[in-house]
């Protein structure tokens, strides 16, 4: 028996060291949250009623580019230069986002089933079940990571002429998900959720956000959002109402649709450095108690980006317990959750999980931490 710890330390071991490189912090862009103008090269014979035929969704707007960019001429321009379109102006085209995992049970308005690489258009709405979660992966390459007891709708999905910058946006009325930008994406691209009360707006980042009937939380683990509430008609929040949060901060959203200032988000709790060794089929982990903290959130995958969910529990004490486990290498992360209820940074640890006859554990359960090599 102990050969097979050996060799479970061993691929414990690789395991850690993928994991840590896969989550390491990535380089991004310089979150920004306002708009911005779409900028177009100007050739030879260019003129601005020309462009407007090209580029706008209504060609007879053309006179707000000359105005917009401060032009005397608007059939004189000079070659080389750079005309600066309002995104708002522009034409577009649908496009579609992807799903690209599924773990456990959702599904589509008509009750059927979501499968990994489904395509997803304006106006599809999923819903996930107590142990259901997916993620989808957006226009750009970035990712929305939708979890459990959640309904999303797809409201829009667009490619902007001419480039790489998409616009999407998202009506999440209950649930909780999490998105991650792809560093590098296109300047003028624009993502937001929107749910019962608020509305999160973004580009370059990475943010969580949660919904249910009394309000709206969202948490910024990287970068910057536009956090804004929104009028009970469901209308556009104003951008001048929008509240700025940035890295390592949090607000919520309450029946008053107005945001409170940002609040910074409590430190990851302390778990073991080494992987710990359990046996199936359960997980008992204790760890410190969190100055600040009211509760926790545990989640547990099969891997490292969690797109393989096992399941996940709020904890009123701390203590993660999972059951029903098979003999395996899995990941565990645990967050804080402070009197707002808005959740801190994510603790990691790797957990073995070997099988039930297998010996060298403590004779209470408790994990065996590792000793380096």
């Amino acid at each position: 028996m102990r050969s097979i710890i050996d060799l479970l330390k061993f691929a414990l071991r690789c395991t850690l060291i993928l994991t840590l490189s896969g989550l390491a912090p990535a380089s991004r862009a310089a979150p920004d949250t306002g708009s911005a103008d779409f900028e177009v090269t100007i050739v030879q014979g260019d003129t601005l009623s020309g462009l407007g035929r090209r580029w706008l969704a209504d060609p007879t707007r053309w006179p707000e580019l000359q105005r917009h960019n401060k032009l005397q001429n608007p059939n004189r321009l000079v070659p080389g230069s750079t005309l600066a379109i309002p995104v708002s102006l522009l034409r577009e085209k649908p496009a579609v986002v992807h799903v690209s995992s599924v773990s456990g049970q959702a599904r589509k308005a008509d009750g059927t089933p979501v499968a990994a690489g489904e395509r997803l258009r304006e106006g599809a709405t999923i819903t996930t079940a107590q142990n259901g979660y997916l993620t989808i992966q957006l226009v750009d390459g970035s990712t929305l990571r939708l979890q459990s007891n959640s309904e999303l709708t797809l409201e829009r999905a667009r490619h902007l002429p001419g480039s790489d910058a998409t616009q999407t946006r998202f009506q999440m009325p209950a649930g909780q998900a999490e998105v991650r930008f792809k560093p590098g994406a296109a300047r003028t691209s624009r993502f937001e959720i929107r749910t019962g009360f608020a509305s999160a707006a973004v580009r370059g980042t990475e943010f969580r956000v949660g919904a249910d009937a009394r309000g709206t939380r969202t948490e910024v683990t990287a970068g910057a959002i536009a956090f804004a509430g929104l009028p009970p008609n469901a209308g556009a929040a104003s951008p001048e109402d929008a509240v700025p949060v940035a890295e390592d901060y949090g607000s919520i959203v309450d029946e008053s649709r107005k945001p409170i200032a940002p609040v910074r988000l409590l430190a990851a709790p302390a778990l073991p450095q080494e992987p710990v060794f359990q046996q199936a089929p359960e997980l008992r982990l204790d760890f410190p108690p969190l100055d600040g903290a009211v509760g926790y959130r545990a989640r547990l995958a099969a891997d490292a980006e969690f797109q393989q969910m096992i399941g996940e529990t709020v904890l009123s004490q701390p203590q993660a317990d999972f059951s029903g486990l098979k003999a395996g290498s899995y990941v565990l992360k645990i967050r804080a959750i402070d009197r707002y209820g808005l959740e801190g940074r994510d603790a990691m640890v790797i957990v073995g999980i070997l099988p039930a006859q297998a010996t060298g554990l403590s004779k209470s359960g408790t994990p065996l931490p590792l000793k380096a090599q």
